[in-house]
């Protein structure tokens, strides 16, 4: 990007001699400032990725142990109905 800019700042540098411009020392701060705040909006996006990556995946551990809780609760329920069924399928002893 730095490069790009330079050679923008070049051209504009030779239309300027044959006119009023930035001095060079000026237009040096300007691309000094646009590639400082490219590197801060670099990190910026870098930081918010990291916390939507960690956002989720704390967010698929809670959904995870909430179905392996709802999985034991059908499990337990499950087996309440089958040993009710074989309850009522035992045939009665006859006195």
């Amino acid at each position: 990007m730095r490069a790009a800019v330079e050679r923008t700042l070049s051209v504009a540098g030779r239309q300027a001699r044959a006119g009023s411009a930035l001095p060079r020392e000026r237009a040096t701060e300007l691309l000094d400032e646009v590639a400082k705040r490219g590197r801060e909006a670099r990190d910026e996006l870098a930081r918010r990725g990291q916390e939507a990556g960690a956002g989720i995946a704390r967010r698929g551990q809670e959904a995870s142990e909430e179905l392996a809780q709802r999985l034991e609760s059908l499990e337990r329920r499950l087996l309440a109905l089958e040993d009710a069924v074989r309850t009522r399928s035992k045939p009665k002893p006859k006195d």
